[in-house]
């Protein structure tokens, strides 16, 4: 495996969103010491994505290496998969199709991969831009994937970062998928808002003993199209999402509580409950203090939805003691022999050119 980063773009019907985001990746400003490419993955698009993909790559550099791949299996965790076995590089900066990255992103990227071992997954810091002036409540309760993700750069405690801009250790994810990984989440498919891929990435690689990390300098614009900011798609959201939680949460009480029996996991499992229950009561009784039809009843209302559709998940608790212990079972069977093998970290290495 080289040294250097892949950019990696998976789509679905994405063409009116691609010319930016590969313009913005062709303006990297790349120390020269650094090797990159660009793979680009069409998952099942019904548009014109790939023609679009070709002319408007023409458009920019010719000097980086680029790849146009095809994915017929809907699913944004399939299309990566794709791009990660036909990666040239050892770090993978996963962009999505609206993202804007800064010009420095690669530069940055590479240095602190290098510079600290441990890192499984690299988060960044994203800020929206909207086609349109978003109405009161959707600018006051962004939910896609932006702003800080821990209170400084560094270790995130919490152990996942939004798939959105981050970069990932390529070595890191072969050693998880060689001891029998297996992701029970397909994240987005098609137009479903189905999610939770990246955590579930993220955890898988907090279990094989790696870090997450954010800095705050890695930044990228996330555009959002209108139709992200009407109140039907907001509702959609919340419902979809939630699918993802019976996966997840199994993982969270796994990797920030060391759980390991199955009284212990229902024990946290009420004590999670219990929260979103006293947030959800808050949330009504809020809502009787704001004027019908204000923007402080709209975004109370919004945070109700997603309440509700979190707790409506925990009524599938079989499915995440069965997930619960499937995930156990991988931690303690298969992690362990991939752990030892691997060669201690080494300080940090001395990175020969800083960027700010």
């Amino acid at each position: 495996m080289e040294n250097g980063i892949t950019i990696v773009v998976c789509t679905y019907n994405g063409a009116s969103l691609l010319p930016e985001t590969l313009a913005h990746i062709a303006q990297q400003q790349v120390p020269p010491h650094i090797s990159w490419e660009v793979i680009v993955v069409d998952n099942a698009s019904t548009d014109n994505t790939s023609e679009v993909i070709r002319a408007e790559w023409a458009k920019h550099r010719q000097d980086v290496a680029f790849s146009l791949l095809h994915q017929p299996r809907q699913g944004l965790t399939f299309a990566r998969e794709l791009a990660l076995k036909e990666a040239r590089y050892s770090y993978i900066l996963f962009c999505d199709d609206d993202n804007w990255l800064a010009p420095n992103y690669v530069g940055i990227a590479h240095e602190l991969m290098e510079e600290h071992e441990s890192i499984g997954v690299l988060g960044g810091y994203g800020e929206l831009v909207y086609e349109v002036p978003p109405s009161a409540w959707a600018a006051a309760l962004p939910l896609f994937a932006n702003g800080r993700q821990a209170k400084q750069s560094g270790k995130v405690w919490r152990n996942a970062v939004y798939g959105a801009g981050c970069v990932i250790r390529k070595a890191a994810f072969d050693e998880l998928f060689a001891a029998g990984f297996e992701p029970m989440l397909t994240d987005r498919s098609a137009s479903k808002l189905t999610s939770g891929g990246d955590y579930e990435m993220c955890y898988g690689l907090v279990l094989a003993g790696y870090d997450i990390w954010y800095d705050e300098r890695l930044l990228f614009k996330h555009f959002m199209p209108k139709k992200r900011l009407e109140w039907a798609y907001y509702d959609r959201f919340f419902k979809e999402r939630a699918q993802c939680f019976e996966v997840l949460m199994p993982y969270q009480i796994i990797t920030n509580s060391t759980a390991d029996t199955v009284p212990v996991f229902y024990f946290k499992l009420t004590h999670h409950f219990l929260r979103h229950l006293r947030q959800f009561y808050h949330l009504i009784l809020n809502q009787l203090h704001y004027s019908t039809n204000s923007d402080e009843a709209k975004i109370n209302t919004l945070k109700l939805m997603a309440c509700k559709a979190r707790l409506k998940s925990f009524r599938r608790y079989r499915t995440m003691e069965t997930n619960f212990a499937k995930i156990l079972k991988f931690k303690q069977s298969k992690l362990p022999a991939v752990k030892e093998s691997r060669p201690s970290y080494t300080s940090p290495k001395k990175i020969r050119m800083k960027l700010q």
